[in-house]
């Protein structure tokens, strides 16, 4: 029924609302109902009081029948209030003195009542109650008691009947501004709750249709933050999350180019080539050439696939690593052995630092070769002609490092932090044999990344490049 948010959050904070503003009334009205009442019992003992006075001296013969009715019209300030006068006689209380609003005659009458009726008052208590008083009463009243008191002794009791009629007369009036009160509060409630119930929703409802254009594409829409709050800073985090999200398609669609590109090029090389010797284009002499270029094609493709296939596995979390303790040294001269006819072809001059002969590292073996393989070959590609290579190894707190520096074109600094991302090579003009796949430093970086350990660059154009990264030293 309540599909959207802005119509719960309503529908909640309107029940809320007048569940608190009922229930504050209802408690409202009561307190105040005892608090009246407790007013006219005050106010009425207060009166009994007085008129005690003036009966005593109605008693001593001092005043008048007609001076006490005068008195106990103008005594009470409360409308329609009886009252009664009983001295005890023996074991009988006789009503020697009543007044009543209404208009009776007044005259004296003779009413008796039991002794256990006016015991209590007789005892020097005041007695308070609401009901009919022993059925005297065809309607429910207040009635007061208090020890009519003559000469300092305790002669009877003066009572004082207030039809509860008359109290709620005065309730209703100030009931009524209670629930005039509670409805203005409940309008302004409602008025106010739409407005925040509004200014909840609305951001969140904007993240929906903005979610909503992202998915089919749309990756430009952002959500206005209007607010500091926890909305506000999940409308902040919601085009953060957009950004980042716009940020990989656009990664997407430069990944899925470039490997279009990479992939097309040696495919179009090698059906040339191939082609030239099936047709017979090429002279016989040199079938064998381009048969060796198509052959180092294939060789590029598949290590383009090869590392593609690491990338993914490395970036899907389905990379792992098998870590043992291994001489890194050794490892570095067997890799340099490995690469014996490229050195050679350049005739680049190898020079190796290590601190020690041996040099225990915990890391994957097969990984750490795949780093050091792609860093040598780089510096043996992009080094010059009877350029040098430095390999050094040292350990520090722990550490332990491997550097692979060489004299060759360098980076430019404003590329130093493109170089790790996928096929992003620093000379777009080279081309052919020399050319990379641009895939190789992203593989070393998250093969690193993987050990916990870091990697870094240091290059000047035209001076070379030292790639330098950590490991985790073996006692």
């Amino acid at each position: 029924m309540f599909r959207s948010l802005f119509s719960r959050l309503m529908v909640t904070y309107l029940i809320i609302m007048l569940i608190t503003l009922i229930t504050l009334s209802l408690f409202l009205s009561s307190a105040l109902q005892r608090y009246v009442i407790r007013t006219t019992e005050e106010e009425l003992i207060r009166e009994a009081k007085e008129l005690n006075r003036h009966y005593e001296l109605y008693d001593r013969g001092w005043v008048s029948r007609e001076y006490m009715e005068l008195i106990s019209d103008g005594i009470t300030s409360y409308e329609n209030t009886s009252i009664w006068v009983v001295r005890v006689v023996g074991d009988i209380g006789l009503l020697q003195f009543q007044y009543n609003p209404k208009g009776s005659d007044n005259e004296m009458e003779i009413t008796p009542f039991s002794k256990e009726e006016i015991i209590n008052v007789l005892r020097g208590n005041i007695i308070k109650n609401i009901g009919k008083f022993g059925e005297r009463f065809s309607v429910p009243v207040l009635t007061v008691g208090i020890p009519l008191k003559i000469g300092g002794s305790i002669k009877g009791a003066i009572f004082f009947h207030t039809p509860i009629e008359e109290i709620d007369l005065i309730l209703y009036d100030i009931y009524a501004d209670i629930w005039k009160a509670t409805l203005f509060s409940a309008v302004l409630a409602v008025v106010l709750l739409y407005w925040t119930s509004r200014r909840i929703s609305k951001p969140l409802s904007q993240m929906s249709d903005v979610s909503r254009e992202i998915a089919s594409g749309n990756y430009k829409r952002r959500v206005n933050v209007s607010s500091r709050d926890e909305t506000g800073q999940l409308a902040l985090s919601f085009n953060a999350m957009a950004d980042s999200l716009e940020r990989l398609e656009d990664m997407r669609r430069t990944f899925v180019a470039n490997v279009s590109h990479e992939l097309r090029s040696p495919l179009t090389s090698m059906r040339g080539y191939i082609q030239g010797v099936i047709d017979k284009t090429f002279d016989p002499e040199e079938q064998e050439k381009y048969l060796t270029i198509a052959l180092e094609e294939t060789q590029r493709l598949n290590k383009l696939i090869n590392e593609l296939l690491d990338l993914s596995q490395i970036e899907s979390g389905q990379f792992p690593l098998n870590i043992k303790v291994f001489d890194i040294n050794e490892q570095i001269r067997r890799l340099i052995i490995a690469q014996e006819e490229k050195i050679n072809a350049k005739e680049i001059d190898v020079e190796i630092d290590f601190q020690s002969n041996k040099c225990m590292v915990k890391a994957d073996p097969d990984r750490i070769n795949q780093v050091i393989i792609n860093l040598l070959d780089n510096a043996i590609k992009f080094n010059r002609h009877r350029g040098k290579i430095l390999i050094k190894t040292w350990k520090n707190r722990g550490k332990v490092y491997v550097k692979i520096q060489d004299q060759g074109i360098g980076i430019p600094k404003e590329e130093i932090a493109n170089i790790w991302d996928r096929f992003y090579q620093v000379e777009k003009s080279r081309s052919g044999r020399e050319r990379g796949t641009g895939l190789g430093l992203s593989i070393v970086k998250k093969i690193i990344e993987e050990h916990h350990e870091n990697i870094w660059v240091n290059s000047s154009l035209d001076e070379g490049s030292a790639f330098i990264f950590s490991l985790e030293a073996s006692a």
